[in-house]
């Protein structure tokens, strides 16, 4: 075994600590500096019962899989301060930025006190004061890089100039694209998890050589083998087509193209579950074939997946879109675009939209409600497509770049 020497710099639970996870499994972690660690069991199991979301949400602020003592949490400072930003800015770049800066502080101030460790490895917009501290101890520097950056800040923008509806999204402050290209500059190696967001960095000047791709992986759990999906032979007003949109409601993940598609559709059998936080106006959310949700737990979340036939995910742009490898792993096939992680395959575990608009999505609704076995053969191809994304295989990636 390899002599544990990488600290991961990691501000939330990012995919329950899958990075971490993988460099542990690879014998090279050294430690984990985060924000937040909920240690005792016995608090993990009351913060489960509050009625406060934000709270209860903590009590997934740890994992078995890695020790404590290799965890460097912020302590209870932190998280008072970072109650106090979210009731005063709420959803807000002033929280994030101010949060951010107070998490990479005191990160850097803790890898500074680190004397045995050789690499650092920071998710991106958290990783700048870390791997300032990494240069000069003369670490090596890995950054995990969720997006594609301005890239995709620029495909909001022209998306809000080509519709009517009103959003909530603001663009980040100039000085916040400028510490991404510092972070950028100071990374050894920056990995991604698609191509699509390789392309996007190549466009904002970062080298193509110094950019990895390694695909978010994902964990079939035993309630995903045992569930038997039910299918339709034919779709009805009385059993429509059921079409799941989840995750933020927001114009970078085709909201609107799934409202004015909703709109077209209204005298055929389908109908629409919007599942998420929104940054629409939700009176926009009027349609009698169209239902808006809104934030649910994890559990709600899997039975809107078991109740759905089809999950709409038509991005303009995601880093990957592991919500496709969650819809699937519960035999869900997937209505995606090439803007994400490469997840699906036309025809065999769900559809490809080459043109993002309403009219194409439509016409795939329509066929589907025609040839409801299209689904049932999408479907039981699912499982399989999510068995190519294992942890093993992500943790083997990572370690041939640690």
């Amino acid at each position: 075994m390899k002599r544990s020497k990488v600290i991961c710099v990691h501000i939330g639970a990012r995919a329950h600590y899958l990075i971490p996870k993988a460099v542990l499994a690879s014998g090279l972690l050294h430690s984990m500096i985060t924000d937040t660690w909920i240690r005792s069991a016995f608090l993990r199991r009351v913060l489960t019962i509050f009625p406060l979301r934000s709270l209860r949400a903590l009590a997934g602020r740890y994992t078995e899989a890695l020790s404590s003592s290799r965890v460097y949490s912020l302590g209870i400072s932190f998280l008072l301060y970072d109650f106090y930003l979210r009731l005063k800015y709420g959803y807000s770049w002033s929280l994030n930025i101010l949060r951010d800066k107070k998490f990479k502080k005191e990160a850097a101030e803790k890898i500074l006190r680190i004397k045995d460790a050789t690499s650092v490895f920071a998710i991106s917009y958290t990783a700048l004061d870390s791997f300032r501290v990494a240069r000069q101890k003369k670490l090596k520097t890995i950054l995990f890089q969720i997006d594609p950056g301005l890239e995709e800040e620029n495909i909001v923008r022209g998306l809000i100039n080509s519709t009517s509806l009103k959003t909530d999204w603001e663009p980040a402050p100039l000085h916040y694209w400028e510490e991404c290209k510092e972070e950028h500059n100071l990374s050894d190696v920056i990995i991604v998890n698609s191509q699509w967001s390789k392309s996007g960095l190549i466009k904002q000047g970062v080298p193509a050589e110094k950019i990895q791709v390694i695909p978010l992986p994902y964990e079939i759990e035993e309630q995903n083998k045992k569930f038997k999906r039910s299918y339709s032979s034919a779709f009805t007003k009385e059993r429509p087509l059921r079409c799941l949109f989840l995750g933020t409601l927001a114009l970078r993940k085709g909201i609107h193209i799934v409202i004015d598609a909703a709109a077209k559709m209204q005298e055929l059998p389908v109908e629409f579950v919007l599942v998420g936080r929104s940054e629409i106006q939700t009176q926009e959310i009027n349609l009698p074939n169209m239902r808006y949700v809104g934030i649910v737990t994890r559990e709600e979340t899997n039975q809107f997946y078991k109740a759905s036939d089809v999950f709409l995910f038509p991005t303009f742009s995601d880093g990957f879109g592991l919500t496709q490898l969650e819809a699937m792993s519960w035999q869900l096939p997937v209505v995606a675009t090439r803007q994400c992680g490469e997840v699906v395959t036309h025809e065999h575990d769900g559809w490809i939209l080459d043109n993002i608009n309403a009219d194409a999505l439509v016409a795939l609704l329509k066929n589907l409600i025609a040839k409801p076995e299209s689904i049932k053969f999408c479907s039981e191809n699912s499982l399989s497509t999510v068995e190519k994304f294992s942890v093993q295989k992500f943790t083997e990636d990572i370690a041939l770049i640690l």
